[in-house]
């Protein structure tokens, strides 16, 4: 620390600075995703040095108020401990997870193979006589706490002895790295759900808990239907963002 630091400055303790933070958040009506600032402006702001504002911000970082990002839009963003993901996107949860300071992983509920039912023969474009698929029901964590249930129906032909890899880590890089199928489109529903009694005990929460559901079908390189699924989120431990350019045109409604 310089002598012109050491004038301008001074300590202050880590939970005392971290409530400061907090009241500065809540003045400012700050949201989560929203930037706080960056480090220089903060310390200079509240008179402190970096190292006790870096102190302070490990302690509003370990309760998940706020996160520190890298790169381009980075800095230090304000938080609440849910994983943000956007609409639409071919990034598996883990991926998304680990740029945002939080951590997925995943238990396998059941593993089998099934044969295709009509909406899997129609969604996933199965030619074959008695088409198969594989059945994988995942249950995901979210910082060791549930978040989700994803139920996964996948080609058999397309993925031959699947059963055998770690289904515990993301699908998207068992389909590049074993089959060549890389993820090029998806499409996906979202809508709110009440948890069934199973699912329920699965996430630990009361019966009848509403959920958000999305469906989604994804195509591959070929734009070949590979994967039909459905995961349920406790709504309290995720947010659903969506970036778009232009605007939607809607049709005149006749009177």
């Amino acid at each position: 620390m310089t002598s012109e630091e050491e004038k301008t400055t001074v300590h202050i303790p880590a939970q005392q600075l971290a409530q400061r933070l907090r009241v500065m958040i809540r003045e400012r009506e700050l949201k989560p995703g929203e930037r706080l600032g960056a480090e220089r402006d903060l310390a200079a702001r509240l008179e402190v040095t970096r190292y006790d504002l870096r102190t302070a911000l490990a302690i509003l970082e370990r309760s998940h108020e706020i996160s520190r990002k890298i790169g381009r839009g980075g800095g230090i963003v304000v938080s609440d401990n849910r994983l943000e993901r956007n609409i639409n996107t071919l990034e598996s949860l883990p991926v998304i997870a680990r740029r945002q300071g939080l951590e997925i992983t995943s238990k396998v509920i059941q593993a089998s193979i099934t044969p295709a039912s009509p909406s899997d023969i129609r969604l996933l474009s199965l030619r074959e006589p008695n088409p198969t698929v594989y059945e994988i029901v995942r249950l995901r964590y979210l910082n060791g706490t549930p978040l989700s249930i994803e139920t996964n129906h996948l080609p058999v032909l397309l993925f031959p002895d699947l059963l055998s890899r770690d289904l515990t880590t993301p699908f998207y890089g068992i389909f590049e790295r074993f089959y060549d199928v890389h993820p090029m489109n998806v499409d996906e529903t979202l809508e709110s759900v009440l948890a069934s009694p199973e699912e329920s005990q699965l996430l630990g929460v009361t019966n009848a808990t509403p959920l958000i559901q999305i469906q989604r079908v994804a195509l591959d390189q070929a734009a070949r239907p590979f994967e039909r699924a459905i995961e349920i989120f406790l709504a309290d431990r995720i947010r659903f963002t969506m970036h778009h350019s232009g605007y939607v045109r809607l049709s005149a409604m006749k009177g």
